[in-house]
């Protein structure tokens, strides 16, 4: 999802059939409690969104702790929008993505080619941090690299060779929280990737598992996932919901497992939404609290970014225009205060 062209649209249809029963998700264990300072976070999540959720900050009594951004390489990480984000306070979760068609692949990157491009976004995030005195910018690589659309890009394990490659780039430039900087890094994936095989219909498996992209905790900071409460919206352009709501539990329960059983990381729900529909406005509304008492009761979640987009396909998440959603969305916004 997200702006790279919406590129991703095709193969995320399909996860409308993947529906796990609610007692079958429900059962998975949870990871024992997790403190988010792993992540540089005290005081719980931060709570935050997509650009379009800053639009909201008035309605919803309080600034945006982290933005969810997205970024091409060879794009500049400064702008006009990423200095109001940081001057207020807040801080992102950035991804720097590979733009299809120009050449770039995992292993070009491992091999250093793009060295300069690269350097010099990870740098203007360090330094922009800096000039804010933010204590935290969160960079991610190639965000759902498990999708079938970003298969053109490499396996897996070149997948890994580039991720290792760029945190060293960052390491030996002293960007990172570990070497004197602040740039902290999350690794994002569908929220499919983290479930076990088990779990998983076979169509399902071509999208590989989260353990095959997973650089190792010394390379990663922070797990991270993106999952949706779509009711059906993919496969039908009904003005109501075709599917039932899903569980917070259902999406992310394997994701804090993952998170715990490599490395004990923290975790960021990087992108989550709930699908509007004009013949049950009040349906978006109701998962919202379901997300609001599931990061409540998982302190290993150190983040949660609302995807306030609109024309997804048939499916629009955003709250914006919606007093049901908005009311939801204010009364969350007032519940977890997580800080830098």
């Amino acid at each position: 999802m997200k702006p790279r062209y919406f590129r991703l649209a095709a193969v995320l249809a399909l996860s409308l059939i993947f529906s796990l029963p609610v007692a079958q998700a429900d059962a998975v264990r949870l990871p024992p409690r997790l403190a988010a300072s792993a992540a540089g976070i005290t005081g719980g999540a931060l709570f935050g969104g997509t650009s379009p959720l800053l639009a909201e900050q008035g309605n919803l009594g309080r600034k945006l702790a982290i933005v969810r951004l997205y970024y091409m390489i060879g794009q500049n990480f400064k702008t006009p929008k990423v200095d109001r984000i940081m001057s207020a306070g807040g801080t992102v979760l950035a991804s720097l993505d590979i733009p299809h068609g120009r050449g770039i692949t995992y292993a070009s990157i491992a091999a250093g080619h793009q060295d300069k491009q690269i350097r010099a976004w990870l740098t203007q995030a360090e330094r922009e941090a800096a000039a804010h005195n933010i204590a935290a910018v969160y960079v991610a690589f190639e965000h759902e690299a498990n999708t079938t659309a970003n298969h053109v890009l490499g396996t897996p394990t070149q997948f890994q060779a580039a991720w290792k490659h760029i945190h060293r780039v960052a390491a030996a430039a002293h960007l990172n929280a570990g070497t004197g900087g602040r740039l902290r890094w999350a690794m994002i994936l569908m929220h499919t990737a983290y479930f076990p095989r088990s779990m998983r219909p076979h169509w399902s498996l071509r999208l590989g598992f989260a353990s095959q992209y997973f650089p190792g905790s010394g390379n990663v900071d922070v797990i991270a996932a993106d999952g949706y409460n779509r009711g059906g919206c993919r496969s039908s352009k009904s003005t109501k919901p075709t599917q039932p709501t899903v569980t917070p539990g259902s999406l992310f329960n394997p994701v804090l497992t993952f998170a715990r059983t490599h490395g004990g990381l923290p975790v960021f729900i990087a992108e989550w939404g709930s699908a509007f529909f004009s013949g049950a406005p009040a349906w978006q509304a109701k998962f919202i609290p379901l997300m609001k008492a599931y990061v409540l009761n998982n302190p290993s979640i150190a983040a949660v970014s609302y995807w306030d987009q609109r024309g997804n396909l048939a499916c629009h998440f955003a709250i914006n225009g919606h007093p049901l959603s908005v009311a939801a969305m204010t009364a969350m916004a007032k519940a977890i205060n997580g800080h830098l």
